[in-house]
């Protein structure tokens, strides 16, 4: 019989390689400017597995997801509905940060801006994600603003749109279940926004409640 325990140690192991894989990667010109790149983190266990965009300033310097202002505000909205940070799996559809800085800028790489990834870097990077996917399994997808909701539901042959049109929505496919939501560094710079994502992970709280429910039945 196959215990949650030995469930998890059997994906950790694959969970470790991609790691590994991904910190030593350099299948797009990100490797060159990257401090760390950014694997994801939290159980390999999980039920909810979380994706956004790609790591910013803070996350390149540390090599953790979501540890930046916008981190700060995910690990409030998830206290908020009482799910543990660790319990949950949070990546990025990227791994290493894409910005407005280039590899001969050493003494200005502080001040560069963050940017949205390019077609060809999210395509060079996704059999990363792919894998984790694979390898957690989750039952719920918590896709965390446009780049990462537009990959997530192509990826499962479902319309996409604009978050400010989808956000709050559940889309099922198989036994996966997809809640897209706004990006929390978007609640940063319009205020009314954190009141729109509190609504939308009350919404996430009661898709747990089901399909906690679902899988005792």
């Amino acid at each position: 019989m196959t215990t949650p325990a030995s469930t998890s140690i059997s994906r950790q192991i694959p969970l470790n390689e991609i790691n590994q894989k991904v910190q030593s990667c350099k299948e797009c010109h990100l490797s060159e400017t990257r401090t760390n790149a950014v694997p994801g983190e939290g159980s390999s266990n999980a039920t909810v597995m979380i994706v956004g965009e790609g790591p910013g300033r803070q996350e390149d310097l540390e090599g953790r997801p979501f540890v930046g202002r916008a981190g700060r505000l995910l690990d409030e909205l998830l206290v908020s509905i009482k799910i543990d940070r660790k319990s949950v799996y949070i990546t990025n559809i990227v791994k290493c940060r894409a910005s407005t800085r280039s590899s001969n800028e050493t003494a200005l790489q502080q001040q560069a801006r963050d940017r949205k990834p390019t077609s060809e870097e999210i395509t060079a990077c996704a059999p990363y994600l792919e894998e984790q996917m694979r390898i957690i399994d989750p039952q719920i997808i918590c896709t965390l603003g446009d780049t990462a909701t537009q990959f997530i539901l192509e990826k499962h042959g479902l319309k996409t749109g604009n978050i400010s049109k989808i956000h709050g929505r559940t889309y099922s496919t198989g036994r996966v279940k997809i809640a897209p939501m706004y990006h929390p560094a978007a609640a940063l710079y319009t205020a009314e926004l954190k009141d729109v994502m509190k609504k939308d992970f009350r919404r996430l709280s009661g898709l747990l409640s089901q399909t906690t429910l679902e899988s005792i039945g």
